[in-house]
């Protein structure tokens, strides 16, 4: 099994990257906790993800991804599990993994645990934005 995970730094336990399709380097990690750190070519959500496709991946932990790349992780057959809000490295990640301590992500909890919160990277979410906020209220 390959778990991959987005990292901030080239370090073997980095902590990882709050932005899944930014992430400058993964680290991937095998059954025996051998850890790979790769330099990622590719940006943004789907080539990353197709990047992952190619590299056998079974895993994938992260704290953020679009919905478009989870459908075609998903496709493969890869798993997704939620790293968490706080601050994580690799190696405490794989030991939350392994410990059973981490969510899958499903369709059904994706908005929950991965939904963009405060990053748009969509068109589907009901932020307001100031201008239709309180004009209404100036016809006197």
């Amino acid at each position: 099994m390959i778990i991959a995970m987005p990292i901030k730094t080239s370090s073997h336990d980095a902590a990882l990257a709050p932005l899944f399709g930014n992430a400058k380097f993964f680290a991937f990690a095998t059954d025996d906790s051998h850890i790979d750190v790769v330099q990622m070519e590719q940006s943004g959500g789907k080539d990353v993800a197709r990047t992952l496709v190619a590299n056998n991946v079974d895993v994938l932990i992260t704290s953020h991804l679009g919905f478009n790349p989870y459908v075609l992780l998903k496709s493969y057959g890869i798993k997704v599990y939620f790293a968490g809000e706080s601050r994580i490295t690799v190696s405490e990640a794989i030991k939350a993994f392994y410990a059973n301590e981490l969510s899958e992500v499903t369709a059904e909890n994706f908005e929950t645990l991965l939904g963009d919160h405060d990053h748009h990277d969509g068109g589907h979410h009901h932020h307001h934005h100031g201008g239709d906020c309180c004009s209404h209220h100036v016809h006197v």
